[in-house]
């Protein structure tokens, strides 16, 4: 079954960002729990866009939210100090949500991984930027297992991401993004990996249709993790279906559930 990332308590959403800004703790909660109830492993929670007040709102917004959901939160910050702050105030393991493989970012974060074993997102990016082909791709994925061997850190609990990037600005990052994840697990079979869904429709009409379709498609090459919008339900329909029809929904239990709910 593919793990869920519920990406909707995002600062970048201005109602997320105004209900932390007045510490609406009832709008995040119920947010959160519709999630956790729609299918959702992880909650993300990204705060960035509060600036300087970022690592207090993790502070007060992390214990109160773990009260009352009985699944982890993933961690999104680029924040250092913030995501230390996330993870501390975290009960059990958190989701490190990302780093990229450039020497500041990982100098910066591998202290905080080994303090807190958290799992971790690892963007296919390094100094020079974004790859463009799926061999980049691929070698840039080595080299952050090949760290973290050294580092003590299992495979098991990395979630390789070789970025999603919008067909709106290239035709072919779709298809990037699909040959990159098939080389990965072909090469790196014991690490999971993961897609932020919603950029491959980034400013196109329709966006949840080719989110749904692009989902179908990259579990096809072996998709482990989706960051998405559990309360899209066409979206989870078509997950489902597309489970079944690849063989990962032993006697179609989830599809037939799922039916019978409806």
């Amino acid at each position: 079954m593919i793990i869920i990332v519920g990406e909707r308590l995002n600062s970048s959403r201005r109602p997320v960002l105004e209900a932390m800004q007045k510490r609406d703790m009832k709008f995040l909660l119920e947010d959160a729990l519709k999630q956790e109830a729609a299918g959702a492993h992880f909650i993300d929670l990204n705060a960035a866009s509060l600036l300087d007040n970022e690592v207090d709102t993790l502070r007060w917004a992390v214990p109160l939210l773990q009260e009352k959901l009985n699944i982890p939160l993933s961690i999104d910050t680029p924040n250092s100090r913030a995501m230390e702050e996330g993870l501390k105030s975290h009960k059990g393991r958190a989701l490190l949500n990302s780093l990229t493989y450039e020497s500041k970012k990982l100098e910066s974060l591998l202290p905080i991984i080994k303090k807190y074993r958290p799992y971790v997102i690892a963007l296919c990016m390094d100094e020079k930027g974004l790859p463009q082909t799926p061999e980049e791709e691929l070698s840039i994925a080595s080299k952050i297992v090949n760290f973290f061997d050294r580092e003590g850190v299992n495979r098991e609990d990395i979630f390789i991401d070789p970025l999603v990037r919008p067909v709106s600005v290239d035709q072919n990052s779709g298809l990037l993004f699909l040959e990159s994840l098939k080389k990965i697990k072909r090469n790196l079979p014991e690490v999971k990996t993961i897609a932020g869904l919603s950029n491959i429709s980034f400013g196109l009409p329709n966006r949840r249709l080719i989110n749904r379709t692009f989902l179908a498609l990259a579990l096809k090459q072996g998709l482990d993790a989706a960051i998405l919008d559990p309360l899209d339900k066409k979206l989870l329909t078509s997950l489902s279906a597309a489970q079944a029809l690849l063989g990962k929904d032993p006697s179609l239990k989830n599809y037939l559930r799922l039916m019978r709910e409806k």
